[in-house]
């Protein structure tokens, strides 16, 4: 699903100001450009700088408590510094994070609760990071890849990292294992990590002065070399752009299409003028069409279950929707991929909602971007 873009508008550092025992957060200054910056990038920026240790925690849980589990710390520093800068390129996030020491998982509670399916590629630029059950520690200047559709349980220190969030049906069909990287630590004495970690930060430096075309301009070339860097090298799959370009143009086919009931790898092959042979070749590393398009439509149907507006909605009702008339065999579908069943999901949802008393209005608008990415 593509990211929308709501106007164009400049986001200002939210203020915080401390005097006694009160403390009042500014409001988030939102000015439009579109008559005179009618191409600029949105931007949005969170920073506790003067809001005291336990509410600058706290505020901080309320942005990202959909997406982790942050662990309370036992005493309060005097202050809880965190800034989050954060660039809204079409379809992708990119955000400068800076952040003291913390623990943080992304639990199937949360997986469930949020339905984001995306990759997290994330450049340590200063501390550390490592794991709580077994795993690579990453250090300054290496890339950690982060599955954001399976778990993981994290600790770290001081940290400053730059982000990059694509969403799966951008990088996946460049991937050889597209589910397998997860954890995925790239070194920095890696030839092509080093390439990729140029390639971003030089990007990130330049977003300030770009067009919002300029920077989408970027992000294929971007993204193949991302995924030549998992792949381990530079494999037929990059070489050969007519063929990614294809299977880009049969991805977004199947996205704007996989609620059509006739959405099938025969009527995929002739619409665009193949044999069901080289179309499953394209889909090789995906376990072929007809599983890309299951995947996708259990991924709508998750997405579903976890949001409010479907809550009235029988799962039997939401899954025939999507395709499945058969409720047993999408039910075993279902667990098989999430390792959770539909009632699972949407109950850890409503909880995850009675837990957060946070209003949306209150929340820095790169909190709206994630969610809308999938």
């Amino acid at each position: 699903m593509a990211l929308i873009v709501l106007g164009h508008c400049r986001f200002v550092r939210t203020k915080f100001n401390w005097k006694g025992t009160n403390y009042s957060r500014g409001k988030l200054d939102i000015r439009s450009d579109m008559a005179e910056h009618a191409e600029r990038i949105p931007h949005s920026i969170l920073d506790t700088r003067g809001l005291p240790g336990k509410q600058a925690f706290k505020l901080w849980q309320e942005h990202t408590g959909l997406h982790y589990d942050l662990r309370a710390l036992k005493e309060y520093p005097p202050t809880y510094e965190v800034r989050t800068d954060a660039w809204q390129v079409g379809n992708v996030l990119i955000a400068d994070f800076q952040q003291p020491a913390q623990d943080w998982s992304r639990s199937r509670t949360c997986i469930a609760r949020d339905g984001l399916d995306m990759y997290m590629v994330q450049i340590l630029r200063r501390g550390w990071s490592g794991p709580r059950d077994g795993g690579d520690t990453v250090r300054a200047d290496d890339i950690m890849i982060y599955d954001m559709a399976q778990p993981s349980d994290r600790r770290g220190g001081d940290n400053r990292a730059l982000a990059l969030f694509l969403p799966r049906n951008l990088l996946g069909p460049h991937l050889k294992s597209p589910d397998e990287h997860n954890l995925h630590l790239l070194p920095s004495s890696d030839p092509l990590a080093a390439l990729v970690r140029d390639h971003i930060v030089g990007l990130r430096a330049r977003l300030s002065g770009m067009s919002l075309d300029q920077a989408q301009a970027v992000i294929p070339a971007t993204v193949q070399l991302i995924a030549a860097a998992l792949n381990g090298t530079v494999h037929e799959e990059q070489a050969g752009s007519v063929r990614m370009a294809m299977t880009e143009r049969i991805c977004s086919y199947i996205n704007a299409h996989v609620l059509e009931p006739d959405l099938n790898p025969e009527t995929i092959a002739g619409r665009f003028g193949m044999t069901r042979r080289n179309l499953g070749y394209l889909f090789e590393s995906h376990g072929g069409v007809a599983a890309y398009i299951r995947r996708k439509r259990l991924s709508l149907i998750r997405a579903a279950l976890a949001h409010p507006a479907h809550r009235g909605q029988s799962i039997e009702a939401i899954a025939e929707a999507h395709g499945f008339n058969h409720y047993r065999s999408f039910a075993l579908a279902f667990q098989r991929q999430f390792d959770l069943t539909p009632r699972e999901v949407r109950v850890r949802a409503i909880e995850g909602k009675a837990l957060s008393a946070t209003s949306d209005n209150t929340l820095a608008e790169w909190v709206h971007w994630l969610r809308l990415m999938n």
